[in-house]
């Protein structure tokens, strides 16, 4: 090919100016729209490769995030929910981003069933007395039905309480499908979103839980056992929000405070004093009873106790129960054994001396009954300090006996001193 065909085909538009005849400024007129051209086709592979990057986004650490194409979810199975790092989609509206914060804890304050409090009372420590229910402005609740004397039982089923519940999202699409909550507009803050559309819905279910809890329980009960009904009601929080697949989970909800009304304040206080005294005097009854049963039969002595009371315990396994005991109670039974033991032996003792003393009774039966009287006469005398012996008068005559009320003070001392000599 020559250098004139290759001008021809590389330049087609130089030629067809030169057929029409175009002129310098014409040339140039191309020229600029050739440069124009490639200016735009420059442009637009710069859009389009803005357009592709602007696809990519980043999921938050605390984050999860979905993808919606024309509204429906995409991906297959754990890809339907992406995690934390970067991921492409088609920009809008093509494609639409819903990032979630799954690992962020929202609390909620609870306060529908806390009686009216002004900024005011807020600020300062508040009065408990001197206003009534008012269920135009306060809010209550109601527990299972109780009196004490002074008090109405209308008011004494009423409680006031503050709860905090701490949630998050354990699954987005759940969330995504089955909670509304309004689309977060730019700069705003999900946080901002979820308290005004969730909240309204969470609240309603505490509400609801907390009713059908308090009912279970006596005022006594809902202000001693804030922790158990704190639980109670959580589990039914949870239920209600797994029954419609909301994806949300209940982390802790708290029963921050739980109060008696403020019009039966007295009588509350009054009543829960003479309980108090009454615990405190049942408390110092068991620990009496408990350090008197320890020291009559030592540390086993209540297990023993119980035995002895089982009436199918009997015979060896009865006395072997016995044996457990310690302190005064063994003291004494060893006592007893010893008492047993003395009685046995003098019965033995006395047994042998009859047994002995039957045949010379039989010989001779005055003789030793003389000599038994004897024997009982001297055993006698042997312990009395002064001995007067008034021998019988002759001929029948009566004799006359006069006794002085004065003991002899010489045969005391003289008792005495033979006494400290003996034991010398």
């Amino acid at each position: 090919m020559t250098d004139e065909e290759i001008k021809q085909e590389q330049d087609p538009v130089s030629e067809v100016q030169d057929a029409l005849g175009f002129d310098d400024a014409g040339k140039s007129l191309a020229k600029a729209l050739r440069l124009s051209f490639v200016i735009l086709k420059i442009v637009m592979v710069i859009l389009v490769a803005f357009f592709l990057v602007s696809g990519i986004f980043e999921v938050k650490e605390d984050e999860q995030a979905i993808v919606l194409r024309f509204g429906e979810i995409q991906g297959i199975g754990k890809d339907r929910v992406l995690g934390p790092g970067l991921h492409f989609a088609w920009p809008e509206p093509i494609d639409e981003i819903v990032a979630l914060p799954v690992k962020r804890v929202q609390p909620l304050a609870i306060n529908s069933f806390w009686y009216y409090e002004s900024p005011s009372d807020k600020l300062r420590a508040q009065a408990r007395f001197g206003k009534t229910l008012n269920p135009a402005k306060d809010g209550y609740c109601l527990t299972a039905n109780d009196s004490i004397a002074g008090a109405g039982t209308s008011d004494y089923n009423i409680v006031h309480a503050q709860w905090i519940l701490d949630y998050t999202i354990d699954f987005p699409e759940r969330f995504f499908r089955n909670v509304y909550y309004r689309a977060p507009k730019p700069g705003e803050d999900f946080i901002d979103v979820m308290a005004e559309t969730v909240n309204p819905l969470l609240e309603a279910m505490v509400a609801d839980a907390v009713v059908a809890t308090m009912v279970n329980y006596t005022i006594e009960e809902a202000i001693k056992s804030k922790t158990y009904i704190a639980r109670d009601v959580q589990r039914r929080v949870q239920q209600k929000l797994d029954s419609i697949g909301s994806g949300i989970r209940v982390v802790t909800m708290q029963a921050k405070k739980i109060t008696w009304p403020r019009q039966v304040d007295a009588d509350f206080q009054q009543s829960n004093k003479a309980k108090q005294e009454s615990q405190k005097q049942i408390t110092e009854a068991k620990s009496y009873a408990e350090k008197t049963l320890n020291e009559a039969g030592g540390f086993e002595a209540e297990e023993v106790l119980a035995a002895l009371e089982d009436t199918t315990i009997i015979g060896d396994q009865r006395l072997l129960q016995f044996l457990r005991l310690a302190g005064t109670a063994q003291e004494m039974l060893a006592d007893a054994k010893a008492y047993k033991t003395k009685v046995v032996e003098t019965a033995k003792t006395n047994a042998d001396y009859l047994q002995k003393l039957l045949p010379e009774y039989q010989k001779r039966p005055k003789l030793v009954l003389q000599e038994i009287y004897r024997s009982a006469i001297e055993e006698v005398l042997a312990g009395a300090d002064e001995k007067i012996f008034i021998e019988s008068s002759g001929g029948g005559k009566a004799r006359e006996l006069r006794v002085l009320i004065n003991r002899d003070p010489s045969i005391k001392r003289t008792k005495t001193k033979e006494k400290d000599q003996g034991g010398l």
